[in-house]
């Protein structure tokens, strides 16, 4: 695995490169479709949403046709035919939602909210408050790809924030949180969001520059990805 969106000094700030490879993954794995269907059955009133707008502009369809797949009676049908988590913006507002594998937060709770909303949350965060009017409008013009990634001890792809986080006992016990994020213009006033989660047993991926990365977070975005225990221990080992 390549590792060069992991950046010293880190920082939140949008950074993001154009793209032009397929949208998502033509072949999708049976592990992330039963798993999909399994977080929907236990919680699907916080995972998936559409709002009115949503309905009445028939922007399901646009999707659909974006991504050269059938028709399908809501998102949340569509997102159990992919592996990636799917959402849709439209005029800076969050419209659809379809977030099976959510990382500490709930999805339906923003739906309706825009960029800046979504992103209240996240530390450091003032760059990215302000350029978002700018991003979303970007958004709905160029295909762009991004990666956001962390190390936690929660082995699911779901870190839905009743998921119990197991405790640090060993190296063994951390696993590296990758999401491979892709947005694309549906029209000029929409734009569609997809996230591929992975999980990888850190011991499998681990190089130092994991390392070095965290120990250039702020306390602030430390704490925000529950990385201040895992920064002690890490550092704690000799490499």
């Amino acid at each position: 695995m390549h590792l060069d969106f992991i950046k010293t000094p880190f920082t939140n700030n949008p950074s993001m490169q154009k793209y032009s490879g397929d949208l998502i993954n033509k072949l999708p794995s049976s592990k992330y479709i039963k798993e999909k269907i399994n977080q929907l059955s236990l919680r699907e009133s916080e995972l998936y949403g559409e709002t009115e707008l949503f309905q009445k502009l028939q922007l399901l369809e646009k999707v659909s046709t974006l991504l050269e797949m059938k028709k399908f009676e809501t998102l949340k049908d569509l997102s159990t035919e992919i592996e990636e988590d799917i959402a849709v913006m439209h005029k800076g507002k969050l419209e659809a939602i379809s977030f099976c594998f959510p990382s500490g937060w709930i999805p339906t709770k923003v739906l309706g909210q825009d960029f800046a909303f979504l992103h209240e949350p996240v530390a450091d965060n003032d760059l990215l408050i302000k350029s978002s009017q700018k991003l979303s409008k970007y958004m709905c013009n160029h295909t762009i790809q991004r990666w956001v990634w962390n190390v936690t001890t929660i082995e699911s792809l779901s870190n839905h924030p009743s998921i119990n986080r197991p405790e640090l006992t060993s190296f063994d016990d951390l696993y590296f949180r990758l999401e491979t994020q892709i947005s694309a213009p549906v029209d000029e006033d929409t734009s569609l969001f997809l996230v591929l989660v992975e999980v990888f047993p850190l011991n499998e991926v681990w190089n130092t520059s994991i390392l070095k990365s965290i120990n250039s977070m702020s306390e602030s975005v430390l704490e925000y990805k529950n990385l201040i225990e895992i920064k002690k221990y890490l550092n704690s080992l000799k490499f």
